[in-house]
């Protein structure tokens, strides 16, 4: 009976070991797949901004990950939510979502525009951007 208890339990613990390492895996190539992701854009400038994944959820074979950037000489900072895929065994970027509903990179999914008169802080689609 003593012997039945210990190779039970040295099961689950092998179990509940292997589960761990494969979320950290899954982790670490969402950070590589959004590192990979920045440094393709053209004009954005990683070496003046710290960036810091918050939090990532995965879901089977979808997840999102939190990404705050702040400047190194300041203190603007910016949120963006990234939704991931994976399919084949590699973790790609579906979609982003800034906090503050604008679309931070181009080349991107951005968020639907608003109706004008719906009551939305978002400005018309023909409006320049503002500096």
């Amino acid at each position: 009976m003593n012997r039945r208890v210990w190779t039970c339990t040295m099961i689950l613990l092998f179990t509940f070991a292997a589960g761990c390492k494969k979320q950290v895996n899954d982790q670490d190539a969402i950070r590589a797949s959004i590192d990979k992701r920045l440094s393709g854009l053209a004009g954005l400038n990683l070496s003046a901004m710290d960036r810091e994944v918050k939090q990532i959820s995965v879901n089977g074979d979808h997840a999102s990950a939190q990404v705050e950037f702040r400047v190194k000489q300041g203190e603007a900072t910016m949120n963006v939510e990234y939704a991931l895929e994976r399919k084949g065994g590699v973790w790609n970027i579906v979609g982003s979502q800034p906090s503050g509903g604008q679309n931070p990179h181009s080349g991107m999914d951005a968020p639907p525009a608003a109706a004008p008169g719906s009551g939305s802080n978002s400005l018309p689609p023909a409006t320049p951007p503002m500096n």
